[in-house]
């Protein structure tokens, strides 16, 4: 594989109407989770990507082993449990507009039993680069270890740190991920505001990279939501802002920017080619309600960055 993921797929039950879930009689059915995400984000660039997991023995569980296929994800890897697969219901445009809240039913899931014993030796060394984020450090201890012995054994890291507030408080948040980069280097680090405030009580873009630097971060991808995102390595400072689209639901968009961006990275394009590309694909997401399927591939990328250049002349 090119890029191996570790984390939690899990069904989501997306609203089909704006509004509290308690006024919404039908929901739409999607596959996600981060880090499928992120490996389906690889495969629609042409690289191979495959899931470490673990899924319920039930019809939900069969479906995304069945999805992940299709997409072109490798599911050698995805363990069946005896446990119920996780399930997350998306309430759009409320209590804030254009935003979506999360609600999870996955405590105690499959996904979560996931475990060190999971991690197959020969399948991380063989890898380009190994992928987890702060959701499957939060999900269980038992997760957290498996990441750590993944990344223990890999090449080269990329991580989103992924704090999700349902799952854990800041101050676990801080203690774990902070350990992680601590322990290794991270390759690539996708990430924002909002989560490095938790980690490093700082926001400032050229403020981060110089501490995450420090903690042994190469690149780091820093989304700023409707102003774009920056990317920093050694040299470089690189910033492309975010397209005009009409929302409809923002679930999945920064797993579809991180993933492309990584895509393009390990296929040898620019740092500032692989940042458009992301941007076009994180638009595209927002566009439509599901995580990944509005994912471009590499060619339809090309023809939208191609539009708006021709539409500028």
């Amino acid at each position: 594989m090119d890029f191996v993921a570790i984390g939690e797929p899990l069904v989501q039950f997306n609203a089909l109407t704006k509004g509290p879930l308690r006024f919404v009689n039908y929901f739409e059915k999607h596959i996600a989770g981060s880090e499928l995400n992120y490996c389906i984000a690889l495969a629609r660039n042409g690289l191979s990507a495959g899931l470490i997991a673990r899924v319920g023995n039930d019809e939900f569980g069969k479906n995304i082993i069945e999805y992940a296929r299709s997409q072109n994800v490798d599911v050698s890897q995805i363990m069946i449990d005896d446990s119920f697969t996780g399930v997350y219901f998306v309430q759009r445009g409320y209590p804030v507009f254009n935003k979506s809240e999360l609600i999870y039913y996955r405590k105690g899931s499959a996904g979560s039993r996931l475990s060190p014993d999971d991690i197959d030796e020969n399948y991380i060394k063989k890898s380009r680069i190994v992928h987890s984020s702060g959701i499957t450090l939060a999900i269980s201890e038992s997760a957290r270890n498996a990441v750590f012995k993944a990344f223990e054994l890999a090449k080269y890291r990329s991580f989103d740190t992924n704090i999700r507030l349902k799952l854990w408080n800041e101050e676990e948040a801080k203690k774990h991920i902070m350990e992680l980069f601590k322990k290794f280097d991270v390759e690539y680090l996708i990430t924002d505001p909002s989560d490095t405030r938790i980690l490093l009580g700082v926001t400032n873009p050229d403020e981060a990279y110089r501490i995450y630097r420090k903690q042994g971060i190469k690149v780091l991808l820093y989304k700023l939501g409707p102003e774009g995102a920056i990317v920093f390595d050694e040299n470089n400072k690189f910033f492309e802002k975010s397209y005009d689209v009409l929302i409809e639901d923002p679930t999945g968009a920064g797993d579809a920017m991180g993933g492309t961006f990584i895509a393009l990275c390990l296929k040898g394009e620019t740092i500032s080619k692989a940042l458009k590309h992301a941007m076009i694909a994180a638009s595209l997401v927002l566009t439509v309600r599901g995580d990944n399927e509005n994912i471009p591939n590499y060619d339809d990328a090309e023809k939208i960055l191609n539009y708006f250049t021709d539409s500028k002349v």
